[in-house]
């Protein structure tokens, strides 16, 4: 049962039943799916494209804790978490499917080089894989954008992952639609930069517990104080801005006072 909140329609099970889902949509535009984060819901509040992008993706996942604890408060008891490290597992567990060619957009070259020698030491073919650093502003360069096109379709891409973060991502890949061609595009952040090992992921425990967000920052303070002890708290003015909405739709109007049936007019002065 998918569960709606702040807009949006999130896709439920799996991982794998929504890597499953999304391929099984027509292939007449990239098949995007995105992973909703606090940040992501303050983010959609201020950004139309970013908004438009979501708007296109084939599916939404509830990434962080405090949108499933929200979810499941809302009457959406079967609302499960499913972030990027989840997708980014099931798309590359065996049995690799046949003709899956995936490209990857990262953050760093060594990010590429280390994926793809794991993904080669898993038994995944050389040829099937490639990978790109796209330079800084790169969403705002149309000829790179042309030339990123070219290359993700030359390649034969059936599954592309961006590991370069959000917005940028979700909007790059909206914008660029039909050119890009039909393959499933994961945008999970530095979730890819964890799959190759590069970036420690918080212990099970903290995942559990809601405290992710806190390892992550223990690890980048500089890089994530504003989105975690700043930008967080947008969420509550969204939410209140809502709640007073919807309380707003619910409160009866005021009929309009009608007249006594038994009154009789007032005789016009003179």
């Amino acid at each position: 049962m998918s569960v709606r909140l702040f807009d949006i329609t999130f896709t439920p099970g799996s991982a794998s039943d929504i890597l499953a889902t999304s391929a099984r949509q027509p292939a007449t535009r990239p098949r995007m799916i995105v992973t909703a984060n606090l940040d992501h819901i303050v983010t959609l509040s201020e950004n139309a494209a970013f908004r438009k992008a979501y708007e296109g993706a084939v599916a939404h996942t509830l990434d962080g804790m405090p949108l499933v604890w929200l979810a499941r408060l809302r009457g959406g008891r079967s609302a499960q978490r499913v972030t990027g490290h989840d997708l980014i597992a099931a798309a590359f567990a065996a049995p690799w499917p046949a003709g899956q060619q995936i490209f990857l957009v990262c953050s760093t070259e060594a990010v590429g080089l280390h994926l793809a020698e794991r993904l080669v030491a898993e038994g995944i073919p050389r040829a099937s894989i490639a990978f790109t650093v796209p330079p800084f502003g790169f969403e705002n360069d149309e000829t790179y954008g042309a030339q990123l096109c070219a290359a993700v379709r030359a390649h034969g891409t059936t599954l592309l992952v961006f590991g370069v973060g959000a917005p940028r991502s979700e909007i790059w890949v909206d914008r660029q639609g039909n050119a890009l061609g039909g393959p499933v595009v994961l945008a999970v952040g530095e979730a890819l930069n964890v799959a190759a090992g590069l970036v420690p992921r918080a212990p099970a425990l903290m995942q559990r517990l809601g405290l992710e967000w806190f390892f992550r920052f223990w690890h980048a303070p500089h890089r994530l104080f504003r989105r975690y002890f700043v930008r967080s708290w947008g969420l509550i003015g969204i939410a209140l801005r809502r709640s007073l909405l919807m309380t707003s739709r619910r409160r009866p109007h005021a009929a309009r006072p009608r007249p006594t049936p038994n009154a009789r007019r007032a005789p016009d002065t003179p």
